[in-house]
This record gives C-alpha cells, structure tokens and sequence, in this order.
C-alpha cells in the first residue's frame, strides 16, 4: 500500500466520526438555533468536508457539502437582501444536513 492508499484509507476511517461529530453539531444548533457561533462552526465543518472529501476521492461527499457550505456562508455574509431569519435557514438545511450525515457515517472506500 503506498502513502497515498495510505492517507485514503486513514480519511475513509474517520468519516464515521466525523458524522457523528456532524449530527452532533446540528443537534446543538436545533437547540440554540440563535447563537451565530454554532452556525459558523457548522460552516467551517461543512467547508472542510467540500475541500477534503473530493481530494481523497469521495465525490459524493464533496458534492453533498459544497452547496451546504456555500448556502451557510451566503446567509453568514448576508448577502441575500431576502434573507430567512436563522430558525427559516436551519429549517432549509435540514434535509441536505442529514444527506450529508448519513454519507459519512455509510461511507465506503
């Protein structure tokens, strides 16, 4: 097995954990949906899965996290001049959250 098998291998046996550590997370937000930070964390998790996943060729989970990642950084720049209250954006992530958990928690390499 060479290194990059290696690393591969290394990546694929952490994405159990880091789906849990996801839904963790998001249980965290559902109950303290005001509290910007938590919402921010979730963006730095969920942008790191975007960049990582493909590079250590796990598509499916780049493609679930990138339009998370860029939905969650929109609303955190306010860019969106129609912009949903926090309660309506966690309402919207719900379902692709989930998508995205139960990825990581299935993966196969």
């Amino acid at each position: 097995m060479d290194k990059l098998d290696e690393l591969r291998l290394r990546y694929l046996n952490s994405l159990p954990q880091k789906g849990q550590d996801l839904q963790a997370h998001w249980q965290r937000l559902l109950e303290h949906s005001l509290d910007r930070a938590l919402l921010v964390e979730l963006q730095q998790q969920v942008h790191r899965l975007s960049g990582s996943a493909p590079a250590y060729g796990f598509d499916e989970i780049g493609a679930l996290a990138r339009p998370l990642d860029a939905r969650i950084a929109e609303w955190l720049r306010g860019e969106n001049a129609q912009r949903e209250t926090v309660e309506e954006l966690v309402a919207l992530l719900a379902a692709p959250v989930a998508q995205l958990v139960q990825a990581l928690l299935h993966a196969r390499g």
